[in-house]
């Protein structure tokens, strides 16, 4: 965006309206999936998802980009959402471990961070959706050899749909809303930030490589890591070390406290993400695994995160990288005492099953 010649306030706008279709977009897929065949609403999300972003090969204006950037967020959130509830229930039958599993897409981020810094530094920004639509049409087709899915009732009970009035659920959703909203800053500016205070594009590749290489060191033993210590302490601990890292970002950029700080990675996302994934699918009944996960995405990436975005697209400019960093660790502080009122409704023994294998 920022080579395409448009504002910060622009790419925030972009981010925070991709992320804010993920509001009611994800909700009306998990019903589909879950009042009929989750893997025929992958599989066609996915497909649309891939046609939608050919349109990022050729767009350059705002008004383009924004309403591509659109339809590109509600079709893409279906499989965000619905293969998440497919993996759990395939590691949990064959007593798996979902963080080996979910790494995989961290390897993936590692090789084109590390891969596209240098290329796009000789060949420019423009490889960057050439890129998205290849991959994208290839997940396609992975897609259609993907897991069923346990077979489960066709309707929804008005037992499950009661799951959405429970106050454990509505604090775990907040806490969810809080770590996203806190990575507005660093999802949409962090390289710019980076960029502005003499780092290179290749450099700052291999530095959200290190951040997430220390993701991926985590899934790899997230089973065990989770039987040991609890969901609601690696959820409650993830939230404390995010605060910890914008508070290190608002300060410095220092290399070796910057270092620091993407290792954190590892907790602000990984293991929260892992052990967030995990509660919904244990708190969920089964016929509405699919609409629980798909309202964890809504309300964490597309509220949390869409907000965090549009906020930080808004401030950037206004206040600096500094303060807006500040504002950051703020939220995941209050992140932090949500989940501690959160964890007060799961007891130890309920936080997770010891089948990591």
């Amino acid at each position: 965006m920022e080579d395409l010649g448009h504002p910060p306030e622009a790419i925030g706008l972009l981010a925070a309206l991709a992320l804010g279709v993920k509001v009611f977009a994800p909700p009306v897929w998990g019903g589909l999936a879950d009042r009929g065949s989750r893997h025929r609403v992958i599989v066609l999300t996915y497909f649309a998802t891939a046609i939608a972003s050919v349109v990022f090969l050729f767009g350059t204006s705002l008004y383009l980009l924004l309403v591509t950037a659109v339809i590109y967020s509600f079709f893409h959130s279906g499989p965000l959402a619905l293969v998440e509830a497919t993996t759990l229930e395939t590691v949990t039958r064959h007593k798996g471990d979902y963080g080996r599993i979910r790494l995989w897409g961290s390897w993936g981020f590692i090789l084109f961070s590390l891969g596209l810094g240098p290329v796009t530094d000789y060949w420019g920004l423009g490889l960057i959706p050439v890129t998205l639509v290849a991959l994208l049409f290839a997940g396609f087709l992975i897609t259609l050899i993907l897991p069923k899915g346990e077979p489960k009732p066709n309707q929804i009970s008005k037992a499950d749909r009661k799951l959405f009035n429970r106050a454990e659920v509505r604090w775990f959703y907040l806490t969810a809303l809080l770590m996203q909203f806190s990575h507005g800053a660093y999802y949409g500016f962090m390289s710019i930030y980076m960029e502005n205070n003499g780092y290179s594009k290749t450099l700052i590749g291999l530095l959200w490589s290190i951040g997430v290489f220390s993701e991926v060191l985590f899934m790899h033993r997230s089973g065990p890591i989770l039987a040991r210590f609890g969901l609601s302490a690696i959820i409650t601990g993830s939230l404390i070390l995010a605060t910890i890292r914008w508070g290190i970002y608002s300060a410095t950029l220092f290399w070796p406290l910057l270092i620091f700080g993407q290792i954190m990675h590892a907790a602000t996302f990984g293991a929260f993400h892992v052990a967030a994934v995990k509660r919904v699918f244990e708190m969920a009944p089964h016929a509405s695994r699919g609409t629980a996960q798909a309202w964890y995405s809504a309300l964490s990436f597309g509220v949390g995160g869409g907000f965090g975005l549009l906020l930080s697209g808004y401030l950037f400019a206004k206040i600096g990288a500094g303060p807006l960093f500040a504002i950051m660790a703020l939220a995941a502080g209050l992140g932090v005492v949500v989940s501690i009122k959160s964890a007060k409704y799961f007891p130890r023994t309920d936080h997770t099953r010891r089948d990591h294998g």
